[in-house]
């Protein structure tokens, strides 16, 4: 048998078209697909905008006794608004439900504390007005403005 070789070149002159070279240049063109300066563009639809994020969820009130209320209660708890202890502290407190657990503040309480090992004074917020409590975290604070008023008498 004869040894096989490889056809390089085609007989066919139909599979090899030439392009068309414009009157007036000798420049024969070059293969598009070297050119650096062309780039081709995918046919794909357009990116649509990317989705609007989910809103944030709304924190939790405050109602643990860890976030609202401290260990100690300060040296002396007052109303934000007249900066005296309320006359009456059996209303600071209103139930939510008639027979519910929860009670819920009607004025802003903040208490003027000493921190630090040289008692520095300061004042900070110690149960923001509509905040819900539980009847003995709200019993404590009572109790305490009871004591403030009988100290001042």
């Amino acid at each position: 048998m004869p040894p096989r070789t490889r056809k390089t070149t085609s007989d066919d002159p139909e599979q090899t078209p030439e392009t068309p070279v414009p009157e007036g240049t000798t420049e024969v063109p070059e293969d598009k697909a070297t050119l650096p300066h062309e780039t081709k563009l995918p046919e794909v639809a357009p990116l649509e905008p990317p989705p609007a994020p989910e809103p944030l969820p709304e924190p939790d009130p405050l109602t643990t006794a860890q976030q609202l209320l401290p260990a100690q209660l300060g040296d002396r708890i007052v109303d934000d608004a007249t900066g005296e202890p309320p006359p009456d502290p059996d209303t600071v407190f209103v139930p939510v439900l008639p027979h519910g657990n929860t009670l819920r503040c009607s004025v802003r309480l903040i208490e003027h504390v000493g921190l630090g090992p040289y008692r520095s004074p300061i004042t900070r917020l110690l149960v923001p007005i509509g905040a819900e409590l539980k009847r003995g975290q709200a019993a404590r604070v009572v109790a305490r403005l009871h004591e403030q008023l009988a100290q001042a008498r």
